[in-house]
């Protein structure tokens, strides 16, 4: 585990264990995806219905207008299911990937770095390793009051997760917690100044030193 290597804290038992919070979490969001998947399969049945009309008008008519209607309607609708769908399903495979982790694994004691990402609602949080530099990526929907919080977007973090897919965060306490994910591509993130720098090198501090028995 990468937060082990670097010397940051880590609780003895899984984070599912330790916080009640985090099972009806995964399976509140592994729900509201599948039900998301449904939804999009539903709605495809209403325009659908509409543009079969249209092509039942067209044998009554000697117009081609409704035939053309409908198969242009048609088309666009398959095309609009089909990446929905697959939107959809690729969300659900996410979290089928994420959950197993996220029951499984303890909290772990992060620095962190959280960047806004311009035209975007999800913030970039980067999971600092002892030097400052970035261990690893995730985008994520933060919490307002966890991001107006922070100071200068620096702030110490629980992870539950597997590094590679995302997982859980959380400030220390295990509430509020948000799922975080990795992102598409990797973006070159701002460099610390100097003030921002000193916060970061007490943030490692914490995390080497930790004591989560203080908080659970």
């Amino acid at each position: 585990m990468l937060a082990e290597e670097f010397g940051y804290q880590v609780t003895s038992q899984p984070a599912a264990e330790l916080t009640a919070t985090i099972r009806p979490e995964t399976e509140q969001a592994l729900q509201a995806a599948k039900a998301a998947l449904a939804n999009v399969s539903i709605g495809f049945a209403y325009p659908t219905s509409f543009f079969i009309t249209c092509f039942i008008v067209a044998s009554f008519r000697d117009s081609p207008t409704p035939f053309f209607i409908g198969v242009i309607g048609v088309i666009s609708v398959i095309i609009w299911n089909v990446f929905a769908a697959s939107t959809e399903r690729a969300a659900i495979v996410e979290l089928e990937e994420k959950i197993p982790a996220v029951l499984t694994s303890p909290w772990q004691a992060w620095p962190c770095r959280v960047e806004a990402i311009a035209g975007d609602q999800a913030k970039r949080l980067l999971l600092l390793d002892p030097d400052g530099g970035v261990a690893r990526e995730f985008h994520s929907v933060i919490p307002h009051a966890v991001w107006i919080g922070m100071t200068d977007g620096r702030a110490l973090i629980w992870f539950a997760g597997d590094m590679r897919f995302g997982g859980l965060a959380s400030l220390p306490g295990g509430s509020p917690i948000w799922w975080v994910s990795a992102p598409k591509a990797p973006s070159q993130p701002t460099p610390s100044g100097p003030r921002q720098r000193l916060i970061e090198e007490e943030l490692t501090r914490q995390a080497v030193t930790y004591m989560f028995d203080e908080w659970l």
